[in-house]
């Protein structure tokens, strides 16, 4: 395979991606924004944890709710919980690397907050830890996987939305993820703040 065949795969399988997430997922992205605003509105906030590159995602999307999305308004309360190197090494060292999210959301959490996870295999230690937590704390969970759902598919409850990418290449779940999260925030600020640009 030649390098301009590697380009044209990439954007074609990322473009099939998108259409097939924005086919199956139309209905749970409502539901996930709705989730997530109505914990805004009752005076909670959005918690966030991946790894890696999920990571990166998940602090880009508490960016956008802290400064703005699409539109002038006032900052979203959100916390990504892998913004501080030094707490989870201290945490990892002091207790066990895989608490790393879940003893930040026994402190910082509240029942009226959702928690919001990233995993493209759905099988990150951490990230099924902080969900067993928010379901003990009685938080609701939105969490975004890909391929099988992975071990975070079987956890999640009822009231809970997975918003699962129908793809098995790591990269092309958590490019698709990063949409789906551009979806979330603009859902948000819509339900929120009205159509008004």
């Amino acid at each position: 395979m030649n390098a301009d065949n590697i380009i044209y795969e990439q954007i074609g399988q990322s473009l099939e991606s998108f259409q097939l997430a924005a086919e199956q997922l139309d209905d749970l992205l409502h539901h996930g924004a709705e989730l997530l605003t109505q914990a805004l509105l009752n005076d909670g906030k959005i918690l966030v944890c991946g790894m890696g590159s999920s990571a990166a995602n998940g602090q880009g999307f508490v960016a956008r709710m802290l400064s703005r999305f699409e539109r002038e308004r006032p900052g979203l309360p959100a916390l990504a919980l892998s913004a501080d190197g030094l707490l989870l090494t201290g945490i990892s060292h002091d207790t066990n690397p895989n608490d790393i999210y879940s003893r930040q959301l026994r402190t910082l959490g509240h029942e009226n907050d959702v928690l919001l996870t990233l995993s493209a295999t759905g099988n990150a230690p951490p990230v099924i830890r902080a969900i067993q937590a928010a379901h003990e704390m009685g938080m609701r969970v939105v969490a975004l996987t890909g391929g099988s759902g992975g071990d975070i598919a079987a956890l999640l409850e009822d009231n809970d939305v997975e918003l699962r990418v129908a793809a098995d290449k790591s990269g092309l779940i958590q490019l698709t993820h990063h949409l789906l999260l551009n979806c979330l925030g603009e859902l948000i600020e819509h339900q929120l703040f009205g159509s008004e640009l």
